[in-house]
């Protein structure tokens, strides 16, 4: 492990106050991929109302100390901290240097070598010199590298959603290791004005408002950083993916929460925020009705037969409460063109109710479909669609259905079944 410490060179480059010429020369001694690294990421910022007058309160000989010593206190004791995360020291950079108000933390890689880099202008900014709030700081920031090290940090973020959930994740996994560092469950360095206190009383509704966003593909950048807020409090987003991560610790080790794919953590993130996807009972097969938008009619003798003889599965997507979408499995139809018993089974029906479509539920629902059919040793799967629904076809493709069994007619029209190797 290699620790920098710039804050002497900051001040000896800078005495006369902050100059871009200076700075690109002063970075590149640093690493030469340090300077254009920083200028992309800060390339969106207006240079003279947002970065200018961080620098003019950061280029204080005082503050500088101040962060300095504390910076220095906490590496002398890092060691026996990280031995709570790492087998051995791992072998990173931790450099404390004059950004471009890129972050009080940034988790990157410099010259092939992970590297934390601490801004040293935003934590004056931020108020976060304290040796309490720069050992949390360089934790959080050791928990991104340990999520990196350790697990599968990112994955394809095509969709708006994907994208939320995975900051989500990232942030959860980076909070736990920095609470595993700490020695404490319940810090947060955002804790101020009984911040916490309010993140516990308003949880749910943080949960339900990070899904609605989600579903809804609205930005939830209002959950993450100092310069944003929900509610009037910064951060809550941090204080949301630790509490899911934590959720995912009652049946999951920490490692094993870092290796999540994303269909996984969605499942999980469904079952943490009261979505759930269960098995329809017989009582409540009237509920369906609200998701096909037709009078509630009773379970038909036909299905009633099928799933007591354990030949059909019907599942029910549900929030809080509301039946919302529903799949079902057929196991033995008895039909040697799509169904080829104990080997093949059959999606029967996949629907969400018209309001809820296009939220990514379809996605959940045939996911679970999936896994299930696994789960019961099945090793390949067939499903019909109407060859004119573009939407179905689209969603059936991306999760693997690529072989044509056959097409036909019924009385809806012309239709493809389509199969897939599980």
């Amino acid at each position: 492990m290699k620790i920098i410490n710039t804050c002497d060179e900051i001040k000896a480059s800078f005495s006369n106050g902050f100059d871009m010429k200076i700075w690109r020369k002063y970075a590149n001694k640093i690493s030469k991929e340090l300077p254009p690294k920083c200028e992309n990421d800060a390339k969106n910022y207006d240079f003279n109302k947002q970065i200018l007058p961080v620098m003019a309160v950061a280029l204080n000989n005082e503050k500088l100390d101040h962060v300095s010593r504390n910076f220095q206190a906490v590496i002398k004791t890092l060691n026996e901290n990280l031995s709570k995360l790492f087998n051995k020291e791992p072998d990173i950079n931790i450099i404390l240097y004059l950004g471009l108000c890129n972050g009080a933390g940034w988790a990157t890689t410099i010259d092939g070598k992970a590297t934390i880099l601490l801004g040293v202008e935003k934590i004056i900014e931020l108020d976060w010199g304290s040796e309490t709030n720069m050992r949390a700081l360089i934790f959080h920031e050791i928990g991104h590298l340990w999520h990196e090290l350790n697990g599968k940090m990112f994955f394809p973020v095509y969709t708006k959603r994907r994208k939320a959930l995975q900051q989500l994740y990232c942030e959860g996994v980076a909070m736990m290791c920095e609470h595993i560092l700490c020695g404490d469950d319940e810090f947060y360095h955002q804790n101020k004005d009984d911040w916490l206190q309010w993140c516990y009383k308003n949880e749910n509704e943080i949960k339900n408002e990070y899904l609605r966003r989600m579903n809804e593909k609205e930005s939830v950048q209002v959950f993450f950083g100092d310069w944003c807020s929900y509610n009037g409090h910064s951060d809550v987003g941090y204080f949301l993916g630790c509490r899911f991560v934590r959720y995912m610790m009652k049946t999951y080790s920490l490692k094993e929460v870092a290796n999540f794919s994303y269909r996984k953590l969605n499942k999980e993130f469904i079952d943490f925020t009261g979505m759930v996807i269960e098995p329809l009972k017989y009582e409540d097969y009237h509920k369906c009705s609200n998701i096909w938008n037709m009078k509630a009619q009773p379970l038909s003798e036909k299905w009633r037969d099928e799933i007591a003889s354990g030949n059909r599965m019907v599942f029910i997507y549900k929030i809080n409460g509301e039946f919302i979408g529903e799949g079902a499995l057929v196991f033995d139809t008895g039909d040697p063109d799509y169904t080829i018993p104990h080997k093949r089974v059959y999606v029967s029906r996949m629907i969400v109710k018209k309001e809820y479509r296009g939220r990514g539920i379809g996605s959940d629902i045939l996911d679970f479909l999936i896994a299930k059919a696994k789960e019961m040793g099945f090793s390949e799967m067939a499903i019909g669609v109407d060859k004119d629904n573009i939407a179905a076809l689209n969603l059936y493709k991306k999760f693997g259905f690529t072989n044509v069994l056959f097409d036909g007619a019924d009385e809806d029209g012309e239709y493809f079944k389509l199969m897939k190797t599980l």
